[in-house]
């Protein structure tokens, strides 16, 4: 998780990761992260659709974390190992504001979201990406009923 958040940093700030071609998967998951002012009920609905929506967003490789203006991380070590003012400059995220970003296993943003998460969406948008045709071909959804 360290490694993603610094490699995301790093191309981030760098023109000459932007060279490399954007179908390579340098990161072996994708992530949800959910900036918020502080821990509010938008926050805890976050949280509690994440765990409604756990075994699809575990078969689909997806990590999430929460990241608040007063300092509130989910997890709680990744306060300690980034700079969150750094993370919210890095995603263009407005003070106040509930922003959440998916991140694809090539490190770009593939969507972007306000308060609600629209989880049908989410699972759409990875769904449609080669990496998760690459990743699901052949077996069955584990998630099935």
């Amino acid at each position: 998780m360290k490694l993603f958040l610094i490699i995301s940093l790093l191309f981030a700030t760098s023109f000459p990761a932007y060279s490399y071609p954007s179908n390579d998967s340098p990161w072996a998951h994708r992530s949800v992260i959910y900036f918020a002012p502080t821990i509010d009920e938008h926050v805890k609905q976050f949280l509690l659709e994440t765990l409604k929506n756990d075994c699809e967003m575990m078969d689909r490789d997806v990590i999430t974390l929460v990241i608040t203006e007063d300092g509130y991380t989910i997890p709680a070590w990744v306060k300690h190992e980034f700079d969150l003012k750094a993370m919210y400059l890095l995603y263009g995220i407005k003070e106040g504001s509930h922003t959440a970003i998916l991140v694809g296993k090539d490190g770009a943003e593939k969507l972007r979201w306000f308060k609600k998460a629209n989880w049908e969406k989410i699972k759409q948008t990875i769904d449609k990406t080669q990496n998760r045709h690459d990743e699901t071909q052949g077996r069955a959804d584990p998630c099935s009923t």
